[in-house]
């Protein structure tokens, strides 16, 4: 028993040297050598939460906060696969993570124990690396050796979770006198990356377009007759960007003039469809993407070349080749959508657009905001909240709607500023055990859009006319959050129009403590006034 959790220590001690301060631990039997480490160790912020699920994108939010790999600890069996909409979220987003799963020793796999599955390479292509510890607990250090390794590919190069299988025999409860008692030095030196610059031509005269993707977190910011246009989730926070409005236009003429001869971006995806679109149809001739760790793809069919540098040391560089009439002349049709965007909204139209929009006029400067995926995204994204200076957040690796209330607690856990979520019903009741965890009393202020069901399905085109569409696609209902909020422990507001709105912002603000506002919409006049609010900008 002392050499097993000798062992277990060990596996705490190296990752601890390895630059993990966080660990999300999961109740459980099996993983009791590996909580009773991390814990009694003293040297990590732990937190205990339940539901698998909400673990995982709770670590998640951590790491984002933090840069750094946090470590997320279950039981055997179908605990682990719980983490797998994480894991896949940190793959896709570069998050480090360190997931370590407890395990049944090899001899006990198939044979019908209880709590028992296949977990070798549970998680596929969807990590960086899979580790295991031995089944025998003679060498600490072979323990500590291995979570060094863990540890250290989860934050070299492009970062992303790994997987840390670990078979635990009986008897495995430690004494309750059990001391910890481990030292690890790092053996492995952390990678230093050279960044360099490939050679790219003179720009000067040509129309240069510069594109910030999702989760680039630009520093510099360039000159603002720019063509820059930065993702609502690629954390820049710059004031002049393209409003991508422009992009909603069915005019082609007018289109084709904001083609780009010559394309910069880094990053990864972007979440705007119709600027996808837009690049694809009128694509530059030239696409150099920036990327120190050789990251790479097309999603706009435009054959990028790969650049071994910072684009923000390229830009301060060589700004002012990017500066031409065609970059003024984008700029000013977005000012002139922009207009458009304010004109048609300052009405007193009660709907998830004027609601957002009312939302974040009323929220703190300074804050951070976390932005849930479908409509919520969307709607954020057109109030352009970069251009006012805030830093926003999404699972955008890929953009499910799980886990997004644990992913903005995790993240506020790490940070010292106000935290603001926004989110839909369907994704927040989806989520809701996230504040069931001592995390749920952080002051996460969460302003939730109640339409009555997934109102995204009747606003894209394909869904809107199905018959199905009500039931099967929308999942519609007729639920709010008043009672379930009153069980978290969690402050509730609601409103019902502008007035209510912006008395329960003001309320929302002042709470202490975690708080919901709730704001009531229908659906159908969502979907009218969406189609609307999207024609004005078919002819500019």
């Amino acid at each position: 028993m002392h050499r097993l959790q000798n062992a277990f220590d060990h596996i705490a001690a190296a990752c601890h040297a390895s630059g993990i301060q966080e660990a999300v631990l999961c109740p459980g039997s099996r993983n009791a050598p590996l909580i009773v480490a991390f814990v009694r160790s003293g040297l990590f912020r732990c937190v205990s939460v339940a539901d698998e699920r909400s673990a995982g994108f709770i670590a998640l939010g951590k790491a984002l906060a933090t840069g750094k790999s946090v470590a997320l600890i279950c039981t055997s069996g179908s605990a682990g696969a719980n983490f797998y909409p994480a894991v896949l979220e940190a793959y896709y987003q570069k998050v480090p993570l360190v997931v370590l799963t407890a395990d049944r020793p090899p001899e006990r796999i198939d044979q019908w124990d209880g709590q028992t599955i296949r977990q070798k390479n549970l998680f596929g292509s969807h990590v960086k690396g899979f580790f295991e510890t031995p089944d025998e607990y003679i060498e600490a250090d072979e323990f500590a050796a291995i979570s060094e390794n863990a540890v250290q590919l989860s934050q070299s190069g492009l970062k992303g979770p790994v997987h840390m299988n670990v078979p635990i025999r009986e008897p495995f409860y430690p004494s309750v006198q059990h001391q910890y008692n481990a030292h690890w030095e790092l053996r492995i030196k952390k990678e230093s990356i050279q960044a360099f610059q490939d050679d790219v031509p003179s720009l000067a005269g040509k129309k240069v377009m510069v594109i910030r993707g999702f989760a680039s977190f630009p520093k510099y910011h360039p000159h603002k007759e720019l063509a820059l246009y930065e993702d609502i989730v690629s954390g820049g926070s710059s004031s002049s960007t393209l409003s991508e409005l422009l992009f909603l236009n069915k005019d082609l003429e007018e289109l084709k003039k904001f083609q780009p001869d010559v394309l910069l971006s880094d990053g990864t995806a972007i979440l705007s469809k119709p600027f996808k679109q837009f690049l694809r149809k009128f694509g530059p001739a030239e696409h150099y993407h920036f990327s120190v760790a050789g990251e790479i793809a097309d999603p706009f069919e435009s054959k990028p070349q790969l650049v071994r540098s910072h684009l923000d040391v390229f830009l301060q560089n060589r700004e002012p080749e990017l500066v031409s009439e065609y970059s003024r002349y984008i700029i000013s049709r977005s000012e002139i959508v922009r207009e458009k965007h304010v004109n048609f909204l300052n009405t007193n139209a009660w709907n998830d657009f004027t609601a957002i929009r009312n939302s974040l006029n009323n929220i703190p400067r300074g804050s951070v905001l976390h932005a849930a995926n479908s409509m919520a995204v969307r709607y954020l994204a057109y109030e352009e909240p970069g251009r006012k200076g805030y830093k926003v957040y999404g699972n955008r690796g890929t953009s499910g709607i799980d886990g997004c209330v644990s992913t903005a607690l995790g993240f506020l856990s790490g940070s010292d500023k106000p935290n603001y979520l926004f989110v839909g019903d369907v994704a927040f009741f989806y989520d809701s055990n996230a504040f069931w965890n001592g995390l749920g009393t952080l002051p996460l202020k969460v302003i939730l859009i109640n339409n009555g069901g997934g109102g995204i399905f009747n606003l894209i085109d394909g869904p809107v006319d199905q018959p199905e569409r009500l039931e099967y696609f929308e999942t519609a209902h007729h639920r709010n959050a008043e009672k379930l909020c009153e069980n978290l422990g969690v402050s509730y507001f609601r409103a019902e129009n502008q007035d209510e709105l912006l008395q329960s912002m003001a309320e929302l603000n002042l709470s202490s403590g975690p708080a919901v506002l709730e704001v009531f919409t229908d659906r159908e006049l969502n979907q009218q006034f969406f189609n609307q609010y999207k024609s004005i900008f078919h002819g500019i």
